[in-house]
């Protein structure tokens, strides 16, 4: 075996131990940039906005709210707030209820929820 057939060899069975192919290589994109534009791909992009109301939950409502109100189901653009105390199902529902929809909007898109439900839970 000559040393250049035995060197191109050893590269095809050993491509990493050479540092600088490594680092010429094209990396991977990230999947926060993948995600999203597969979704569009396939037509989901609104059931990908509405997913983000329960990630970005207690960041949305504050920490108070999120201790006592959690979102549970999102239907038809509805969606489904699990309440653990009747007095905060009464303020949410009668105080709250505009502002927080207006948050959730502002936050995950106009389209993604029309309306909200509370329920003891």
């Amino acid at each position: 075996m000559t040393p250049a057939l035995r060197a191109k060899v050893l590269r095809e069975w050993r491509p990493f131990a050479d540092p600088d192919a490594i680092l010429n290589k094209p990396r991977a994109a990230p999947l926060q940039r993948l995600i999203p534009s597969v979704m569009k791909h396939l037509g989901l992009e609104q059931r990908l906005q509405q997913s983000q109301v329960y990630t970005l939950w207690s960041q949305i409502v504050g920490p108070d709210i999120a201790k006592h109100a959690q979102p549970v189901a999102l239907r038809n653009q509805i969606l489904y707030i699990s309440v653990d105390h009747p007095v905060w199902l009464q303020e949410l529902k009668r105080y709250h209820k505009a502002l927080l929809l207006q948050k959730i909007q502002n936050t995950i898109g106009p389209r993604a929820v029309k309306d909200l439900n509370f329920r003891i839970g």
